[in-house]
């Protein structure tokens, strides 16, 4: 479970285009009209207005402070990976592995796109339904499946490190690698590696 922090950064910011999509349903313009008047008025945000909450409101908030953590988490990831490369090290039996990206997308994603998020019972299946996939992505070290680092430019592949063995690791490189390239890396994971070339 090593990298805990990051890991779930890394799984908020896998379903940053579920959020993006959530926040552009759930957009309640006469709302924010009406909050933003408040505050404005020198009030806070008070009970008064939080009785007038839709469940399409929560949820507006909730992606929207889910984008921003999304945003943090690509900083930490950025900022985890400026240094610590370790020595250069050559790759061999290389196989591609970006299919990862579009089944996480397909199979995780695109289902919970289009939830009713006028109701309060399918809005709290769909945060059910996150806080277990996450669990799931987490445990099973699927962290790498990110959607969002493949926009990036991100890619994955497996391959074996030349003589360390028969290990094969997963490994994020920002462009292409293939058997014989020289590369830098970063542990991640146990199994897992940011490579750069």
């Amino acid at each position: 479970m090593g990298n805990l922090k990051l890991k779930i950064l890394l799984y908020i910011l896998s379903l940053w285009l579920l959020f993006f999509s959530l926040f552009i349903m759930s957009w309640d313009f006469d709302f924010l009209c009406k909050a933003y008047s408040h505050i404005l008025g020198g009030g806070n945000f008070s009970f008064s207005l939080y009785e007038k909450l839709k469940t399409r409101n929560y949820v507006f908030l909730l992606s929207l402070l889910f984008m921003f953590i999304g945003f943090l988490g690509f900083g930490y990831f950025y900022f985890k990976t400026t240094s610590g490369w370790n020595a250069t090290v050559i790759v061999e039996d290389v196989s591609n592995e970006n299919h990862e990206h579009l089944e996480f997308l397909t199979t995780y994603v695109m289902p919970l796109v289009f939830t009713d998020v006028n109701n309060e019972r399918t809005a709290f299946n769909l945060l059910v339904m996150i806080i277990a996939i996450g669990a799931i992505y987490i445990r099973t070290n699927k962290f790498y499946s990110n959607p969002s680092l493949a926009i990036l430019g991100f890619k994955i592949y497996k391959a074996k490190i030349k003589n360390q063995g028969d290990k094969k690791y997963i490994m994020i490189c920002k462009g292409e690698i293939s058997d014989g390239t020289p590369l830098k890396y970063i542990n991640l994971d146990n199994s897992t590696l940011l490579v750069k070339a």
